[in-house]
């Protein structure tokens, strides 16, 4: 298996931490969020299993991971590990504290929506942040829970901390519960991970008792975004009456069991795949169908001259890139491509403001590339049909967009008046006369502020 390349970059939150991440992969936006005690944005690439997940889910996603505060790379929470509160729980890592990990990678990434997948112990940070934040489009829950002291892991963690102090009088490790789990050639790189996180702590029991605090039992009912729940048949403890209850608790979410110990890692991964992929497909269609639509046309300015220059391969994979940037960037925006066109593409939003934020993001990455864009938006209630989209407001952004010049982002009216109050800025183009339109139109620039 060969390991991506990625950089670990930080982000720092509202109350003062610095988080580590990093991203692989090209489409919608996944961000996970991992299991406290096997967090470490890089020593967890060591790990056969964690390592293959992430590298199959990037094929096809967009796969943002992070070390929560206090774990890994990431800083310590504010006040140190020392600031407890009398419960012996640190102060700074309630469910709410914890997302905001979350909201600072998804502000560096600058992401308006993304899935969001929370993992065994962090599963009710998950769930808290979706029923808080509308950038979350989609919920992954994976070998999880609603409230930690009732789950099935219970039992484990409360034993691991009887476990430190054991450890502590022997002077050296003692039973892990991933010996369990994973497969007997993984334990080594296992134990690696989990004592670099045992390195930073003075007392291990204080992660444990803070996630002992975690209960998202009653935001249950407020989740209102599309939710896969996932957990494995064959758990060392039967972790199937937490899915059950979580799956009872989200209004319209769906349950998949698959065969192994621990999903996704330690499990049947391409059925786990299959699940997120099926999962996910649904929401596109639904995304599709909706009446009103942005509709961009991003077409490539001189592209026939380009690869008469430079040869007919050389010049195809220039577009071929051109193409995946514009197809990755869309679903980050959450829009995506209807088709390609040799040379352009015929991208659809159902947000307005995502659609511009696409068009001008897009332009700021081809701005010192080999080949140029213009771009023309317009917004109305296209005809779909089998995935294409066709009708009135289809031929007014490629009409506008015949109106500008390289590197510019061309607006229709509409598009300019549903953007108001949202941060972008329009100079006018003046009123022209599109061919196939009675009226005359007023037409706009769109630029950042």
């Amino acid at each position: 298996m060969d390991i991506p390349h990625r950089n670990i970059r930080f982000a720092t939150t509202e109350d003062g931490v610095d988080i580590a991440f990093w991203e692989i992969g090209a489409g919608k936006p996944v961000v996970i969020t991992h299991n406290f005690s096997l967090s470490h944005a890089e020593l967890e690439w060591g790990v056969p299993s964690i390592a293959s997940f992430y590298v199959s889910l990037a094929e096809r996603y967009r796969v943002i991971r992070f070390d929560p505060r206090g774990m890994g790379l990431s800083g310590e929470p504010p006040g140190g590990w020392g600031a407890l509160s009398s419960s012996g729980a640190h102060e700074a890592m309630s469910l709410d504290h914890m997302g905001l990990d979350i909201s600072a990678v998804a502000a560096a990434l600058r992401l308006d929506s993304f899935a969001l997948m929370g993992n065994s112990v962090q599963g009710p940070v998950a769930i808290r942040y979706a029923t808080q934040h509308g950038q979350v489009s989609e919920l992954i829950l994976m070998e999880t829970f609603a409230g930690v002291t009732s789950s099935y892991l219970a039992p484990f963690m409360k034993a691991d901390m009887e476990l430190v102090d054991l450890e502590g009088k022997l002077g050296q490790p003692v039973f892990s519960v991933w010996e369990r789990l994973s497969p007997p050639d993984e334990v080594d790189q296992l134990l690696t991970l989990t004592r670099s996180l045992d390195s930073r702590l003075p007392n291990h029991k204080t992660p444990v008792r803070t996630q002992l605090e975690w209960d998202a039992e009653p935001f249950l009912s407020e989740v209102s975004v599309p939710t896969l729940i996932v957990c494995a048949r064959h758990a060392p403890a039967d972790s199937l009456p937490d899915a059950r209850r979580l799956a009872a608790g989200i209004r319209g979410s769906q349950l998949r069991v698959v065969d192994g110990v621990a999903a996704p890692y330690w499990s049947d991964q391409p059925a786990v795949i299959e699940a997120i992929d099926a999962f996910f497909e649904p929401q596109r269609q639904e995304t599709i169908s909706a009446g009103f639509r942005t509709v961009v046309f991003t077409d490539i300015v001189g592209s026939t001259e380009y690869i008469r220059r430079v040869g007919d391969e050389a010049g195809r994979a220039v577009v071929r890139d051109l193409e995946q940037k514009i197809a990755g960037l869309a679903a980050d925006h959450g829009g995506r491509v209807v088709k390609n066109l040799g040379d352009g593409s015929l991208v659809s939003f159902g947000s307005n403001s995502s659609a511009i934020a696409f068009a001008l993001d897009i332009q700021e990455k081809c701005s010192d590339g080999p080949l140029q864009l213009r771009v023309g938006m317009a917004a109305g209630e296209p005809i779909q049909e089998a995935g294409d989209i066709h009708g009135t407001v289809v031929a007014h952004a490629s009409r506008i967009g015949d109106l500008g010049d390289a590197g510019e982002v061309i607006v229709s009216d509409t598009v300019r008046r549903l953007a108001e109050g949202k941060g972008f800025t329009f100079e006018p183009k003046g009123e022209v006369s599109l061919k196939g339109f009675d009226e005359p139109e007023r037409v706009w620039s769109a630029t950042r502020p």
